[in-house]
């Protein structure tokens, strides 16, 4: 560096993108703001502003060259996402993979890569990160020498943002932090503390109280063998997670 600074650890660097991002604006895009009331009406949960605000400033910042969106559902954050990259002062990844469990939704998720002329780059895959991630380590195994990637979710990711439900959240976290290179970032949303009125006695019940044990064991561990922060916003708490090993 200039002057003959020191360039920022790799701590302090994951640490100074997790700030704000007052160039790239705070308004929601029209077509994320479209998608948002379009999940409200089909009882879908939607981030707060200040939320997936954040998640793409920290992902701008981080200017990942391979990035996955796990959990997209009808694309909210992902319009987000394209949006910030579609803007000229701003590095698009070259490689983005977005993931949602069925078909039914994959349809609008490739009118939306397709609608910011983003079809090249992205691509849509269905599924769960959990199901793929063993199935890319055994295609990866057999590809070694190859810079394709892989026909299930990419490996080597710069930055994976995880979505989804509580009952395996922290399940899907740990099939993530597999896919991420070294000094990859994992970034979810924490979940909430299951309130008084959800009861093991029942099924679903049981599920919510479960999986929100293995996600406090999945944190305990990163904050045992990762690079971990949370940042706090409007409507949530975001959790990122540096790969060290």
């Amino acid at each position: 560096m200039a002057n003959g600074e020191a360039s920022p650890s790799p701590e302090a660097a994951f640490r100074a993108a997790l700030g704000a991002r007052q160039d790239l604006g705070r308004d929601a895009p029209e077509i994320a703001a479209n998608i948002g009331v379009q999940m409200g009406h089909m009882g879908l949960d939607v981030p707060t502003v200040s939320v997936v605000r954040r998640l793409r400033d920290i992902v701008v910042t981080l200017q990942p060259r391979r990035v996955a969106e796990v959990g997209a559902t009808i694309g909210h954050t992902t319009a987000w996402l394209l949006d910030a990259w579609s803007r000229d002062d701003v590095v698009a990844p070259e490689m983005f993979d977005v993931m949602e469990e069925g078909n039914r939704f994959a349809v609008i998720l490739d009118r939306v890569l397709k609608r910011y002329g983003m079809d090249d780059a992205g691509r849509v895959v269905v599924g769960t990160v959990d199901e793929h991630a063993p199935q890319t380590r055994a295609w990866r195994l057999a590809h070694l020498a190859s810079k394709e990637r892989p026909p299930t979710l990419m490996d080597a990711l710069d930055v994976l943002v995880l979505r989804g439900g509580i009952d395996s959240l922290g399940e899907r976290a740990s099939a993530a932090m597999d896919l991420l290179r070294k000094g990859g970032v994992l970034l979810m949303i924490e979940p909430p503390v299951p309130g008084e009125d959800i009861s093991d006695s029942t099924e679903e019940g049981a599920a919510i109280i479960a999986g929100f044990n293995a996600w406090i064991s999945f944190v305990h561990r990163c904050s045992e063998e990762q690079d971990m922060a949370f940042v706090t916003v409007h409507g949530g708490t975001i959790v990122a997670v540096r790969k060290l090993s």
